[in-house]
């Protein structure tokens, strides 16, 4: 049975049940006038607009509708008066009821789109910053850049996902000195398949100590005297961005030499376990996209597609700004880059003597997107002069449910004019 039938037929318990408690509850205190029609504090209305704004219109109706056969068998006279007028409160309330549940449920994806963009950002940050200290400590004697490697992993997660675990694996033991540990992903319900493993695969054991006090805790823990009993020396969750609650895979370390089974170490590894588990997820978004658009980086397709998904459901508008630039003016690109919002997203390829630049604005109007191009056109005047104008070719390309059909028909008309 779909979750929906379930959530309509609770609905409509609900209020059947409201409506005995009440109808039960007017005979015995009023039984002249049971649903307290000619009362002057009614609660009939108040108990149909509670219903009406909590679960809905259908809530609201069903219970106005439930009460026809007690007005026509209880009262000598139909009351028509009252009906009507309950029944225009119920329409007024269920309207508001539905404009603010979609405003909610509207704030409520752009707050996980903006907590996921910035959770990228903050990862990309500090993978930079353990990069930057992975080649301070080996420049000499191991040279090894995690941001380098991951980079690599990037791109093989899309044509050779079990290399990229490999790989994954691989920069975990050499730059975090893990000898034994296993990754599993969720696979069905709450069941979690072993995924990849550095040395021996370690089994995992829902019923550890460890385990049992990072799904608890919801954080990375360690062996502490409290867990003194646990098989692992170190337990990392790893959560779905978009649900701060659900685990989506754990990494299990078995051995690791003493002096670094510290935190830093250890949220090291949390922190390149979380990038490479979001890419993953984004591979299987825009895995459908990648052979037809792959010009276009995944991470560009993904959030394309995640703010078509979001203007399909909400109507929110979101447009692409595209710029054909000659070859020998390529530090536009790089200008335009420093000019957008860190919500925004800029990427361009080459055909044949131009460069084609995308830009992303994210959950912006055409106005916005107009007034984004007015900076940029004002920018490059004041600093290349008027006659960069007739250089660069723009358009605006709204994000809607035919966003891909429309790049192709772009890419292929770029294509045709060379």
């Amino acid at each position: 049975m779909a979750k929906r039938d379930i959530a309509v037929k609770f609905v409509v318990g609900e209020a059947v049940l409201f409506f005995v408690i009440l109808t039960l509850a007017g005979f015995y205190f009023n039984p002249k006038d049971p649903l307290f029609i000619h009362s002057t504090v009614n609660p009939f209305i108040l108990l149909e607009l509670t219903i009406t704004l909590f679960y809905g219109l259908i809530g609201g109706l069903v219970f106005l509708i439930i009460a026809v056969p007690v007005f026509k068998f209880i009262y000598p006279q139909f009351p028509l008066s009252f009906f009507l007028w309950t029944l225009l409160l119920v329409l007024i309330a269920g309207e508001f009821f539905s404009y603010w549940k979609r405003r909610i449920e509207l704030s409520e994806e752009e707050s996980t789109y903006f907590k996921s963009k910035l959770r990228k950002q903050t990862n990309d940050f500090i993978l930079l910053k353990l990069s930057h200290d992975q080649l301070e400590k080996h420049y000499i004697i191991k040279p090894i850049s995690i941001r380098a490697v991951l980079e690599k992993i990037k791109k093989e997660l899309i044509n050779n996902r079990e290399k990229a675990f490999e790989d994954l694996m691989n920069l975990i033991s050499e730059a975090f000195f893990v000898r034994r540990g296993s990754l599993y992903c969720k696979s069905q319900g709450t069941n979690f398949k072993l995924t990849a493993s550095i040395g021996e695969p370690v089994d995992i054991d829902m019923e550890d100590p460890l385990v049992k006090e990072a799904i608890e805790e919801g954080r990375t823990v360690f062996l502490s005297h409290t867990s003194s009993q646990s098989k692992y020396l170190a337990v990392i969750p790893v959560f779905n961005i978009a649900n701060d609650d659900e685990i989506i895979a754990f990494f299990l370390i078995k051995d690791l030499p003493f002096r670094y089974l510290n935190a830093d170490n250890i949220l090291s590894i949390n922190v390149a376990l979380i990038w490479f588990i979001a890419e993953l997820e984004k591979t299987e978004m825009a895995k459908d996209l990648t052979s037809e658009f792959g010009y276009l980086p995944v991470d560009f397709l993904v959030e394309v597609r995640t703010v078509k998904i979001l203007q399909e459901k909400f109507g929110t508008d979101s447009y692409i700004v595209v710029y054909k630039i000659p070859e020998n003016m390529k530090d536009i690109i790089q200008f335009i880059q420093n000019k957008i919002r860190g919500i925004d997203f800029l990427v361009y390829h080459k055909v044949s003597n131009y460069y084609i630049v995308y830009v992303l604005l994210p959950l912006s109007s055409l106005s916005s997107a107009e007034g984004f191009s007015n900076r940029i056109s004002n920018e490059l005047k004041r600093c290349f002069g008027d006659e960069i104008k007739n250089k660069i070719i723009e358009k605006f390309i709204k994000v809607d449910e035919n966003i891909f059909e429309t790049l192709k028909k772009e890419a292929t008309q770029i294509r045709e004019e060379r």
